[in-house]
């Protein structure tokens, strides 16, 4: 036995840890189905896509955007389709249907425009979030953690810039 490991349980993984965190809490099904947002592009394919996005998932219901009323009969004709392609890579806690709503493509586009840029992360900020999770040895883990830290140190970094300006 080494030094390190006297009267210590076995180390879990980060992601069992997670799994019984959330499942503890009930919630876990419901984070399983939120990779939806992850599959839908790769699901749909990139024609699709490019005219409908998930919006909501709301009692096992996911409610997709469409921007034109062509794409909204395609859809509709397509969507046991579309739900059992969804549900094959979710696994264990499939969507029961798809709800598709009309938005017009002017709204998407206008949404699109007034989104802000943010700034960009400096390799010393990027080196400070590499060093915070160094620790976690599932990769995929790492990498989604460093991404919500990185997305979090570019609003806060956007926000300071903001209170700079107007003093």
């Amino acid at each position: 036995m080494s030094r390190n490991n006297r009267g210590r349980a076995t180390p879990e993984r980060s992601r069992d840890i997670l799994n019984q965190l959330f499942g503890s809490l009930g919630i876990r099904n419901r984070i399983e189905q939120h990779a939806i947002w992850q599959l839908w592009d790769q699901t749909v394919g990139r024609t699709i896509a490019c005219h409908a996005r998930p919006v909501r998932l709301r009692q096992q219901i996911l409610e997709v955007e469409v921007d034109h009323p062509v794409w909204m009969q395609q859809l509709q004709l397509l969507k046991p389709r579309l739900l059992a392609s969804l549900n094959a890579q979710l696994g264990d806690h499939p969507i029961e249907g798809i709800f598709l709503r009309r938005r017009p493509v002017a709204t998407r586009l206008q949404r699109i425009e007034h989104k802000e840029t943010l700034p960009e992360l400096n390799s010393l900020e990027l080196a400070a979030i590499s060093r915070l999770t160094a620790a976690i040895a599932d990769p995929q883990v790492r990498a989604a953690l460093q991404r919500l830290i990185q997305a979090h140190q570019r609003r806060h970094k956007a926000e300071r810039l903001r209170q700079q300006l107007r003093s």
